[in-house]
């Protein structure tokens, strides 16, 4: 089954702005991206057009030339994107997402690409968010985990994996 990992939304200002477990979480998706490349699976970098003031992906998330680098403007990375296109176009059956931000742009993505059809593996510690009034980042976290953990959508689905579980092949 071919596999592409999806980097979501790690991008400069969201970073500085300290969102819970941020240097482990880069660290786990860095360790990610060199295990992807070292097996020749795609990677797809999607940047949030609404971030202020930097757009840019972290230094350390530098895409090669045969990165895919998709901007969006909404939670939903598939949503008036040629995401879905690059996917086709690569015959991408499996994806590996991480980034940010759980509550919103990884949720989002993990449903609608399960609804596309596509078998989604989210990396529980290798995504983030921030906390809010209500709960604190880690909750936020660990209740994605834990809902999507094993969810069915068709024919696609999302489960949730650690980053040592990953596997390209």
């Amino acid at each position: 089954m071919n596999c592409a990992l999806l980097v979501i939304d790690m991008q400069r200002s969201l970073l500085d702005e300290g969102p819970w477990n941020s240097s482990i979480v880069l660290e786990k998706i860095q360790h990610l991206v060199t295990q992807a490349r070292s097996t020749g699976a795609p990677i797809a970098f999607i940047k949030d057009r609404r971030v202020e003031p930097d757009q840019r992906l972290d230094s350390s998330l530098v895409p090669s030339e045969v990165d895919g680098v998709i901007d969006k403007s909404f939670c939903d990375s598939f949503l008036n994107t040629p995401l879905e296109t690059w996917l086709n176009e690569r015959a991408i059956h499996r994806l590996v997402v991480v980034g940010m931000q759980t509550d919103y742009c990884i949720d989002t993505t993990c449903r609608r690409a399960a609804s596309l059809g596509f078998a989604v593996d989210l990396v529980e510690d290798a995504h983030t968010t921030f906390e809010h009034e209500l709960l604190t980042a880690k909750q936020i976290v660990s209740h994605h985990n834990r809902v999507l953990r094993s969810l069915p959508a068709g024919e696609g689905s999302v489960r949730v994996i650690n980053s040592i579980d990953v596997c390209f092949a």
